[in-house]
């Protein structure tokens, strides 16, 4: 199982890195923005991660 969690992270690290080589701007974009999106406002940052977390359930990301 815990090997299966580091190959993922291994993945998702290479992938980044492509990305971030990649003449696109939403990665850099949203990685300014997430932030600022979960912080505390109208909703909570608890609240806001849980709905989050419910989204990727049930979208079958688990990353």
């Amino acid at each position: 199982m815990h090997e299966h969690i580091h190959e993922r992270k291994r993945e998702r690290k290479r992938i980044d890195g492509l990305i971030l080589k990649s003449p696109m701007k939403a990665f850099n974009a949203m990685r300014e923005v997430g932030p600022k999106i979960f912080a505390d406002g109208a909703l909570s940052r608890k609240h806001k991660e849980l709905t989050a977390l419910a989204v990727a359930v049930s979208q079958n990301c688990f990353d």
